[in-house]
């Protein structure tokens, strides 16, 4: 495990809500598996206060660590959103295992909102690597301009053709231009996206109703728990 002190880099909006926090990398040997966390320290109202946050940059993307957070009226979370370049935090990791498996290639990818950031890292280190994995990723957000790293997906599905990324839009109003899903994830939405339900190892990543939803939605379907791997985000509720 490391530990290191850095400052703030930079902040990249993602959408309206969610911004990105990228800390350069002050330390030898920092490394981590894509779909890992780590634990961030920052000063909150003259205190130190810890927080955990996935990765969102694959191990592929060097020199700086990043995190990708919904901006909510938390103590910690307006904290951050008045950060500025050169803002002191202590980062120490990394942990977890939602991470990519060694054996089985053909994976499901289910995800709303923020709980996108950990899938992120895995497909980013995927198609960078060029790696011999099949992923089918259906994404769900509240609306065209609430998706969280559009582009990367996209840009993923377009390098590596064992990518494809299917965007679902739960909630408001729909671009005329719109070509991806609307409503939820469903079972019938996945039975009829992903017809090999049944041979594939399921990432499910969201706020912690949406990952017990779509766990039920899975099981319905006759995917054992066995083949579901979970990762759910507090506070997102």
């Amino acid at each position: 495990m490391w530990e290191f002190e850095t400052t703030l880099g930079e902040v990249i909006p993602r959408t309206p809500t969610v911004s990105s926090f990228r800390f350069p990398i002050r330390a030898r040997n920092v490394r981590f598996r894509a779909g890992q966390f780590f634990f961030i320290n920052i000063l909150v109202n003259g205190q130190e206060a810890e927080h955990h946050f996935s990765f969102s940059n694959s191990p592929t993307e060097k020199g700086y660590i990043e995190f990708t957070k919904r901006i909510t009226s938390s103590d910690f979370s307006r904290t951050l959103a008045a950060m500025a370049p050169g803002a002191w935090a202590r980062l120490r990791g990394p942990l977890g295992g939602f991470t990519l498996p060694r054996k089985q290639r053909r994976l499901c990818f289910l995800s709303g909102g923020i709980g996108i950031t950990p899938l992120r890292s895995m497909l980013g280190y995927i198609a960078d690597r060029g790696l011999d994995y099949d992923v089918v990723l259906l994404y769900s957000s509240p609306s065209a301009q609430e998706i969280a790293f559009r582009e990367d997906l996209d840009s993923f599905a377009q390098r590596h053709p064992g990518i494809r990324a299917v965007h679902v839009l739960s909630g408001g109003e729909v671009p005329p231009a719109w070509t991806g899903r609307t409503g939820l994830i469903t079972r019938e939405l996945v039975r009829e996206v992903v017809p090999d339900y049944g041979q594939r190892l399921h990432y499910v990543s969201g706020p912690p109703r949406m990952v017990v939803g779509l766990q039920g939605q899975l099981m319905a379907l006759g995917v054992p728990a066995e083949q579901i791997r979970m990762d759910s985000f507090t506070g997102y509720d």
